[in-house]
């Protein structure tokens, strides 16, 4: 049986991403992946824009309501998606749990911008017997798990060295390989501000050394104004991981002895690429959705709680800027 979903806010993540594209071959929204994926039931979304409604059902085929009362009162979701401004999560989420049962919210990240906030929402879904997931869709990429696999494996050494660049925002895009760091090299265990740097339309922006369990990382803030750039390059005693255009090129360089020079260790000229899928990740996302929902253990959503305890590193960090 198929599980009934709505979407809450239909802006980027929620609905326009993929507007333009062909449905067969990129899915970076809510309401394509849960129309695609064939455990689900797109069941309707709501928007305070009526035109992003109408190009809903346009789309779609499904109802759209002007508020969140409303799509309530006409659906049983079984599954939500809340992709509003970070600043209404909360309020939407108690709303959500007021006027419904749903099995699983599915948050845009970050969880909030206040930690108090966070903590509630995460207790309320634990209260409410509601599983809490954040939409760091990278863990979802075949790529990102691959690599997991391998450093846990011990086939990429730990400790590892590296440097990540993000923009725009420590919480807002910062967040996804902040995440994306605790999910290959575990918890963070100390941090260092080496540059205190701007603010991103209220968003810190430092430069920061972090140290986690299996590795020491610089975060290092770009220019958004300039371009975007997400990359990351982490230096292990077995090889090189790049981790380049934010995940849409993934390199692996193993070590190994120099042709030219007997006894000299090289990094192997030929770049094995990891393959990713990011065209559809948003459809990936809901595949580990459903597998939680249909009982099985295993899967790769950062859960709501996990998100809350990078909220609170992040949170730390920022307070001591």
């Amino acid at each position: 049986m198929r599980l009934g979903a709505i979407v809450i806010g239909l802006g980027r993540i929620g609905l326009t991403s993929d507007l333009s594209m062909s449905a067969d071959t990129s899915v970076y929204s809510h309401t394509r992946a849960f129309s695609q994926h064939s455990s689900f039931h797109l069941l309707g979304g709501t928007d305070v824009d009526s035109d992003r409604c109408q190009d809903m059902t346009r789309e779609y085929g499904c109802p759209t309501f002007a508020s969140l009362p409303e799509l309530l009162a006409e659906t049983e979701p079984q599954v939500v998606a809340i992709a509003t401004p970070t600043e209404s999560h909360s309020s939407t989420l108690f709303e959500v749990l007021k006027r419904s049962r749903p099995k699983a919210i599915l948050c845009e990240k970050p969880l909030s911008s206040d930690i108090h906030e966070a903590r509630e929402m995460v207790v309320a879904c634990q209260e409410a017997g509601c599983h809490l997931f954040v939409n760091y869709i990278r863990r979802a990429d075949i790529s990102v798990q691959e690599v997991r696999r391998r450093i846990l494996a011990g086939e990429i050494a730990t400790p590892l060295k590296g440097v990540v660049w993000y923009s725009k925002g420590l919480f807002h895009n910062g967040s996804h390989f902040f995440d994306l760091m605790r999910f290959w090299l575990g918890e963070l265990v100390a941090f260092d501000i080496v540059d205190k740097g701007r603010n991103w339309e209220g968003d810190p922006e430092p430069d920061l050394s972090l140290r986690f369990s299996r590795g020491r990382i610089q975060f290092l803030a770009a220019r958004e104004e300039d371009y975007s750039h997400y990359t990351a390059e982490l230096v292990s005693s077995s090889g090189r991981l790049q981790y380049d255009l934010g995940g849409w090129k993934v390199i692996w360089q193993p070590v190994l002895e120099s042709a030219e020079n007997a006894g000299y260790m090289v990094l192997d000229r030929v770049e094995h690429e990891i393959p990713n899928r990011l065209a559809r990740i948003q459809w990936h996302v809901a595949d580990e959705l459903a597998k939680v929902l249909s009982g099985k253990m295993h899967h790769c959503l950062c859960t709501g709680q996990e998100a809350l305890d990078a909220l609170e590193n992040l949170t730390t960090i920022k307070n001591a800027l």
